[in-house]
């Protein structure tokens, strides 16, 4: 999934990835490690509806693709189509 103005998935398994490393870190203070992990739920929080939107929009356009007659749905406006 990429949006001209959004983060594409592998963007976002980057950015996660980078957030494992800084949560699993060694050298953080307790208050460190607290900040960084309201920091990592934030994301996380983000990352699902990211990846919720791609499933709609997945289900939404195969569903079109299968039925021509969806092309001015409900759904397909919502997406953007």
């Amino acid at each position: 999934m990429n949006t001209e103005n959004g983060m594409t998935l592998v963007e976002l398994q980057n950015i996660l990835g980078s957030r494992i490393h800084v949560t699993l870190s060694d050298g953080l203070t307790p208050e460190q490690r607290q900040i960084e992990n309201e920091q990592s739920r934030l994301i996380m929080g983000i990352a699902k509806q990211m990846i919720n939107n791609g499933q709609l929009i997945l289900q939404t356009e195969k569903l079109a693709a299968q039925n021509k007659a969806l092309v001015s749905s409900v759904a397909m406006r919502l997406i953007g189509e």
